[in-house]
C-alpha cells in the first residue's frame, strides 16, 4: 500500500506521485484514493529555503518552483509564497 510521511522534498512528492500512479494502474488503490494521497503530499512538501540569494540564484529557485507548481508538487498558494520570500531576500550585484 502507500505509506504517508510527515514531509516531503519535491524530489520524495514526485516520487510518490510516480507510486500513485502505479498502485491506480495495478488498481490496488482506486483513483479517489489516489487523489485524497496527492492532497496529501501536496500540502506536505518542503522547499530548503536560504537567508538571502543572489540574482542568479533567484532566478533558478523561482524557475523551479514553477518546475514544481506545473508538476503539481507545489500548490499555486505555496508557489506564491515561496516566490515572495525569495523576491523579499535578493540581494541586488
Amino acid at each position: 500500500m502507500f505509506e504517508k510521511k510527515p514531509s516531503y522534498t519535491p524530489t520524495e512528492a514526485k516520487r510518490a506521485y510516480e507510486q500513485l500512479d502505479r498502485l491506480v494502474a495495478k488498481k490496488t488503490i482506486n483513483p479517489r484514493q489516489a487523489s485524497a494521497y496527492r492532497r496529501h503530499i501536496a500540502s506536505r512538501v518542503q522547499i530548503a529555503l536560504k537567508p538571502f540569494y543572489t540574482a542568479q540564484a533567484a532566478r533558478r529557485a523561482k524557475a523551479e518552483i514553477v518546475r514544481l507548481t506545473e508538476a503539481g508538487t507545489l500548490t499555486m498558494k505555496s508557489a506564491a509564497a515561496y516566490r515572495a520570500h525569495i523576491t523579499k531576500r535578493t540581494r541586488a550585484a
